[in-house]
C-alpha cells in the first residue's frame, strides 16, 4: 500500500506542469493572469495540475491562494536535500571512488583542502576514509598508539576493541567510554556470548576493575574516538536510516578539542553503565 502511494506521488510530480505548480505552491499562487504567465501554463493546464496535486494531498487553499500542505512542505524539503546532493555531486563521486578503490587509501590533497574550507579549519594531517564505523575500529593502530588518553563515544557494541583497551590500560592510559542508551540491550544480550569466551570475559573484568577506565551510558548521536586530544576517528551517519554512511580518521588538535567538549558534556549527563553492575568486578586486578 505504501509503495502504491509513493508511486502515485512520483508519477504526479514527474509531469512538468505539475512540478512547476508544485514549486510555485511553496510561496503561494493563484489563478491570475500574471501567475499563469510566470508559470508558463494555460488556465486549463493550471487547474488540471492543481486537481492532481490536491488529490494526492500536496495542495491546499487558503485566503484565495493555493499553498503546499504539510505533506507538500515535507516533499519540498526532501527535494531541497536532493538539490544539495547534486551541488556536491563531484565531491561525493570522489569519495565514492576512493571507497570503491580501497578503504585504506588516503584522501587526495584536493579533497582534504575542500574539507578544511568546509569546516573553516586548517592543518589537517592525513585523512583515511572507511566504509563504516566497524572498518575504522578494526584499524586499531588508532588505539594502540595512545599515550595519555582515549575517549570513545559509540552507538554500537564493540567487543573487538576490548583486548586492545586492556593493553593500553596497562600503560596507564586514561580511558573513558560512553555507550548509547539504545545499544544497552544489545550489549546485555552479548553477555551470554561472553560466558562462552573466558578470555574475553576476563578481559572485560580486568577493564572494569581498572582505575584507569570510566564507563557511562548516554544519548550518542554519532560514534567517535579521540586519542591524546589530537587524533580522531568519527562516523558520518546516514540521516535517512541512521546507518553509518562513511567514517574518517585524521589528526587535528582543534577539532579534537571541540569533540572533547562534546564528549565531556555527554559524560557529565551520563549514567552508570548497567554492564558494570552485572559483571561486578571484585578487587583491582591491576594490583
Amino acid at each position: 500500500m505504501e509503495e502504491d502511494k509513493i508511486y502515485i506521488v512520483q508519477k504526479a510530480l514527474s509531469k512538468r506542469s505539475n512540478y512547476k505548480l508544485f514549486k510555485a505552491l511553496y510561496n503561494g499562487v493563484d489563478a491570475s493572469e500574471s501567475s499563469l504567465k510566470s508559470l508558463g501554463l494555460q488556465r486549463r493546464t493550471f487547474y488540471y495540475a492543481l486537481r492532481e496535486l490536491n488529490d494526492i494531498g500536496i495542495a491546499v487553499k487558503k485566503d484565495g491562494k493555493y499553498y503546499l500542505s504539510p505533506f507538500g512542505y515535507f516533499l519540498y524539503s526532501m527535494q531541497d536535500k536532493l538539490r544539495q546532493w547534486f551541488l556536491k555531486e563531484n565531491e561525493i563521486k570522489g569519495i565514492t571512488k576512493l571507497l570503491n578503490k580501497n578503504n585504506e587509501d588516503e584522501l587526495s590533497y584536493t579533497l582534504l583542502k575542500d574539507l578544511e574550507e568546509m569546516v573553516g579549519l586548517s592543518n589537517f594531517e592525513p585523512v583515511k576514509v572507511y566504509i563504516d564505523w566497524k572498518s575504522l575500529t578494526t584499524d586499531l593502530s588508532l588505539l594502540v598508539n595512545a599515550k595519555k588518553s582515549v575517549k570513545i563515544a559509540t552507538r554500537y557494541s564493540d567487543p573487538i576493541i576490548l583486548k586492545y583497551l586492556k593493553d593500553i590500560v596497562k600503560k596507564d592510559v586514561q580511558i573513558k567510554i560512553i555507550s548509547d542508551r539504545k545499544a544497552v540491550a544489545v550489549r546485555l544480550a552479548n553477555l551470554s556470548y561472553l560466558t562462552l569466551d573466558n578470555t574475553l570475559l576476563e578481559t572485560l573484568n580486568y577493564l572494569l576493575s581498572s582505575p584507569n577506565l570510566q564507563i557511562k551510558v548516554s544519548n550518542v548521536q554519532f560514534s567517535f574516538i579521540i586519542v591524546d586530544k589530537e587524533e580522531i576517528g568519527v562516523e558520518i551517519p546516514d540521516p535517512f536510516d541512521s546507518a553509518p554512511l562513511v567514517a574518517f580518521r585524521f589528526k587535528s588538535p582543534t577539532v579534537a578539542e571541540r569533540l572533547d567538549n562534546v564528549f565531556e558534556k555527554l559524560f557529565e549527563k551520563g549514567e552508570e553503565d548497567p554492564i558494570y553492575n552485572i559483571i561486578k568486578p571484585k578487587g583491582d586486578l591491576n594490583v
